[in-house]
Order: C-alpha cells, then structure tokens, then sequence
C-alpha cells in the first residue's frame, strides 16, 4: 500500500485525541473555579489523549517516510516537512497568547494567563524551538519537545541503517530508567536523562511496529470493536490510578489501550468498515491547531462574561463551556482551512 495513502482511521483517532484532550481541560477548569464538570466528568482521564497521540505520531512517521530509511538524500527533505508543519503555526499562536494578553491586561485590565514575558532571551529561544524544558507559554507544548526528540530518533536510520544501535541503545537505557525510576520525583527536578529515557519513548515504538506490520493486520471488525472497548474499559476503570508522575503505570494502561484503538481503528477501515463523516475528518486535519488553541482559548472564553458585565452561577458556567468547547472545534477548523493549510502549502513551495 502506497505510504502517501490517508487513512481516514488515523485522521479521525487524531480529531478524537485533541477533542479529548480539550474537554479534559475545560471540565478541569470548571471543576476547580465552579465545582462543575461537563459530560459527567467522563473524560477525567482526557489526558490519555497525549498517549494516544504519541501512538499515532509512532505510527504516521513511521508508515509515511519508511522508504526514507537508510536514504540520506531524504534527510533534508524529512526534516523541511516536519518543521514546516510544526513550527510556522506554533509560532503564530504563541505570538498572539502573547500580543492578546498584551492589549488584555494593558487596556481592559484583564489576566487570563501568563506568557513569561520577565524570563530572559534563552528562556525564549527555548520555547519557541519547543527545546526540552521550555517554558510553556502554551501549557500544552511540553508534550511538542517529545514529538520533536521522536522525529530526530527517527532521522538517525535516515542517514544510515548501521545506525539503528543509537535508538536501540537509548530504548534500552528507558528499560533501565522505567525499572529504577518507574514513578518520576518532582522534587528533584526534571532532568534531560528523563526526558531522552522518558517512558513515551515506548508509546512512540508502538506506533512504529503497527505501521510495520500494517499489512500483515488482518482480524474481524467484530473483534476490533471488542478491543476497542477493552481499551476504553481500560481507561475508564485504572485511568484514576494514573498519577502525573506515574510515569511508567502511565504506559502499561493509557499507552497499551491507545495501541489497542489504533490497530482496531486502522483494521476496521481496511475491512471496509469505518464510517468516516467529513467533519470528522476536518476535525482530525485540525487537530494540531486545536491542540495548541484550545487551553489559552477556554481561559479567555471564560473571561468573556465578566468582561461584558455578566455573572454566571456555576450551572450556567457549566452550560457555558459546552459552547467553548464547540468553539474551540469550529475555530480550529476554520484556522486549519484558512491559515495552518495555505501556509504549509507555501513554505513548502517556497523551501523545495
């Protein structure tokens, strides 16, 4: 099957990770300002979505360069389209955080979260290189330092076969650090050893074998939808036992369920199965910019109401934030059509 090929499975898993993830957030804030949640708090565990993000990243790199392997003369050329496609629209975003919490708190005197503006030139240069350790502006970018640190492992292979003993050695080195530090220590700071052996490494891996043995996938829908419920089952009933630094507890439930989604998902479509709504579809092309607007917009939308003078109580504020989730959605969409698309299309014209 031809590597350029779209898999609709894929597009539509990428639109649920980011939707996930900005309802996760959203019913986070309401439950911590207003005692509320939305959805019956269902999605407590919505940060899974990462994990099955960094699945999928795995599997997307993987299944769209694995002619590259081996191929210097592809590493240039590997390298332009991932930064094309992560750093042009990170930066506008990052840039208007920044200009509108400028005209916010300097004109209507409202603060709706802090862009750092105080923490020195390499402070900056690190977030917006998205460089291990940044600072993030945009809470959500940590998890961009990992999805850049898998791109740069997989471009080792690019350049040569021989040098697959760099990722192998460094996996190894994870095995070590998932026995010896399997729950991260927030007291003693977060360190580059934890970040290069961090346990996603796993997760991204996984991707890579079910973009390797993609053809070989074969198995009835039937049995993909009970795994796809075992999976969210999985979720549901030991998410609540996975801890921010529960690092490697982390993998072994979210990381294994996301892999459990993204084979069933991918089978079903092969099987001629898969149900695939157009919207979902631009949901799932959108869902790197609804990634990174979702938490700076869910905190100005809910600012919105006091600034025009109006008080909600919290049922209301709850009824509220299943618009600014709809919101977040269709603004997404629209950013991804008429900026994120046309951009990509021109730098990549631009630097062939």
């Amino acid at each position: 099957m031809s590597p350029k090929k779209v898999i609709n499975s894929i597009q539509i898993l990428r639109g649920v990770a980011a939707v996930v993830v900005l309802i996760y957030h959203v019913s986070g804030f309401l439950k911590v300002n207003s005692s509320q949640v939305i959805f019956a708090d269902f999605f407590r565990k919505g940060f899974a979505g990462v994990d099955l993000f960094f699945v999928i990243s795995g599997f997307i790199i993987s299944y769209t360069t694995k002619t590259y392997i081996g191929n210097p003369t592809k590493f240039k050329e590997y390298w332009k389209k991932r930064i094309i496609r992560i750093y042009p629209i990170y930066w506008i975003v990052l840039g208007g955080i920044q200009l509108l919490q400028l005209i916010l708190s300097n004109y209507l005197k409202v603060t709706s979260f802090e862009t750092y503006s105080n923490i020195g030139i390499w402070a900056h240069f690190k977030t917006y290189t998205l460089l291990p350790k940044h600072v993030a502006i945009d809470p959500v970018t940590w998890t961009m330092s990992y999805e850049i640190y898998f791109y740069a492992l997989f471009s080792i292979v690019i350049l040569s076969k021989r040098l697959w003993i760099i990722p192998a050695t460094i996996l190894g080195l994870t095995v070590h650090n998932s026995i010896v530090h399997p729950v991260f220590d927030p007291e003693n700071g977060f360190s580059y050893y934890n970040f290069v052996f961090s346990n996603y490494n796993y997760e991204f891996l996984m991707g890579i074998l079910i973009s390797y043995y993609y053809d070989k996938i074969r198995f009835s829908p039937i049995i993909s939808i009970f795994l796809v419920i075992i999976a969210v089952s999985i979720i549901y009933l030991w998410g609540d036992f996975v801890g921010d630094y529960d690092n490697f507890k982390r993998i072994l439930i979210f990381g294994s369920a996301a892999s459990m989604i993204l084979v069933s998902s991918i089978n079903i479509e092969k099987a001629g199965f898969l149900i695939a709504p157009s919207f979902f579809i631009s949901v799932g092309s959108a869902s790197y910019v609804l990634y990174l607007i979702h938490f700076p917009f869910l905190l100005i939308l809910n600012r919105i109401p006091n600034m025009f003078g109006v008080t909600l109580d919290a049922f209301q504020m709850s009824l509220y934030n299943y618009v600014v989730v709809v919101i977040n959605i269709l603004v997404a969409v629209f950013l991804h059509k008429k900026l994120e698309l046309p951009l990509t299309s021109y730098l990549s014209k631009i630097f062939k």
